[in-house]
């Protein structure tokens, strides 16, 4: 087992890939990834930049470069759902975008039943026994996860609603999980709430990002010990 493990940014991260041991750097596309171990666990981590393209590059490297055989993608994501507050972790149970016409993805390739990609399952089963057995402090909700390059404005909040109901919104992960379903690798977003519909903008984003984080890196930390 290899995990590939992709936080968009540095601050997303960067307190994970510090803890690696026998750490090992290499370099592609302008992207410097991570090679190491956590409790014996092989990990090749990466800060992808941020939105789609940046994170699919990053993805098909590590699958074709590493040979990792499960990816997970940890960071914030915005609230959707009004159930949710700062700090509250979301684990994927599936993806989609919500800026990508339908028909790209059922009509074209990956010529798709629907337009929703699944997380894995058994990584989801590891996620609700982290919950179950209160390893984490912070609050755990299991649901759909939207993925576009747009910060949601009210009316862009209500489209996304009304069409996908999810529980939050990030830049990302729906496209590492659409290239880890053309290559058959099982895939988990973890993502923590860093700004909501009642506590939104730049400012609240960068006071909540590092701390969000550290709750979904918690999660992720986790599951490596007892995957």
């Amino acid at each position: 087992m290899r995990i590939g493990i992709i936080g968009p940014s540095k601050n997303e991260i960067m307190s994970f890939i510090e803890k690696l041991s026998d750490k090992e750097v290499s370099s592609f596309a302008m992207l410097d990834f991570y090679r190491g171990s956590y409790n014996s666990i092989d990990v090749v981590a990466l800060y992808s930049g941020v939105c789609k393209v940046n994170a699919s590059i990053a993805t098909q490297i590590l699958i074709d470069r590493f040979n990792v055989t499960h990816m997970i993608v940890v960071g914030v994501a915005g609230g959707i759902d009004r159930r949710l507050n700062i700090g509250d972790t979301i684990i994927s149970t599936e993806l989609a975008y919500h800026d990508v016409d339908d028909g790209i993805l059922t009509e074209y390739h990956p010529w798709m039943k629907n337009i929703y990609f699944n997380a894995d399952s058994y990584l989801i089963n590891l996620c609700r026994k982290i919950q179950s057995s209160k390893l984490v402090t912070q609050n755990i909700y299991f649901g759909r996860i939207v993925t576009g390059e747009a910060f949601i404005s009210d009316f862009g909040r209500g489209h996304i609603i009304n069409k996908y109901n999810p529980l939050c919104v990030d830049m990302e992960s729906a496209s590492i999980a659409h290239v880890c379903y053309v290559n058959n690798i099982p895939f988990l977003a973890i993502r923590t709430i860093s700004d909501t519909e009642n506590e939104s903008g730049t400012e609240v984003f960068e006071k909540n990002c590092v701390s969000a984080s550290i709750n979904s890196i918690n999660v992720l930390e986790k599951i490596l010990e007892i995957i």
